[in-house]
């Protein structure tokens, strides 16, 4: 088994990335939310347009992110993950440099983490998208089956995936195992796929603690 969860809203208390861009980006930055909403766009492109827009020196996005906070459950979470020896990975859609920043200040910068990444080109901010895939049908930055799921075969581990939102949709329906909220929970009941509610990592542990011990008594 291996366990596979989201950053922003999931591992994260809120969506890092559009505090971000509530704080910092020029109000253009809804309107391309709205683009891709509507289906104008995809995920890929309006991530890359509202980092665009982004207008604050380094220094100051490191001090906003330093302001952000976990989810209180998810260190617990991961390590018990650790000590039953059950690979854990963060699948995210954001963006790297702000989650590994909030990750390192709780001592859990070693957790394997994919998502988009941040970098400067001619002194403004762009995201460069090293685990996108052109096939993807969500048209993400990040192709979270691709990383989740990847060959679907026999000998793929089982995989429970934990999410809350529009990013995760794909990805839900192809896991062996679905934690979902918000958003996430709702489109899951609309499409009747099977997922088991959360609203902390302390029900994840239990239920998958729950599912283990069933395994291995049968």
């Amino acid at each position: 088994m291996r366990v596979c969860v989201d950053f922003d809203g999931t591992v994260a208390l809120g969506d890092v990335t559009d505090a971000v861009l509530e704080r910092f980006a020029a109000a253009d930055w809804e309107a391309v939310e709205a683009a891709w909403v509507a289906g104008e766009i995809d995920a890929a492109t309006c991530m890359r347009r509202q980092i665009a827009l982004i207008e604050a020196p380094m220094t100051a996005l490191e001090d906003f992110l330093d302001r952000q906070e976990l989810e209180p459950s998810f260190p617990k979470f991961a390590a018990w993950c650790r000590d039953v020896r059950i690979p854990l990975a963060i699948v995210s859609d954001g963006v790297e440099d702000f989650a590994r920043r909030i990750l390192a200040r709780h001592g859990l910068d070693d957790i394997p983490l994919y998502a988009n990444r941040l970098k400067l080109d001619a002194g403004r901010y762009a995201l460069a998208h090293p685990w996108r895939e052109r096939a993807c049908l969500a048209g993400s930055g990040v192709c979270k089956c691709a990383i989740a799921i990847g060959a679907d075969s026999p000998s793929r581990p089982i995989t429970a995936y934990v999410g809350d939102g529009r990013s995760d949709r794909c990805v839900a329906a192809h896991a062996d195992l679905v934690f979902a909220k918000d958003s996430l929970a709702a489109h899951c009941a609309e499409r009747g796929i099977a997922h088991l509610p959360w609203k902390s990592f302390d029900d994840v542990r239990s239920a998958l603690s729950a599912w283990l011990q069933e395994i291995h008594t049968t």
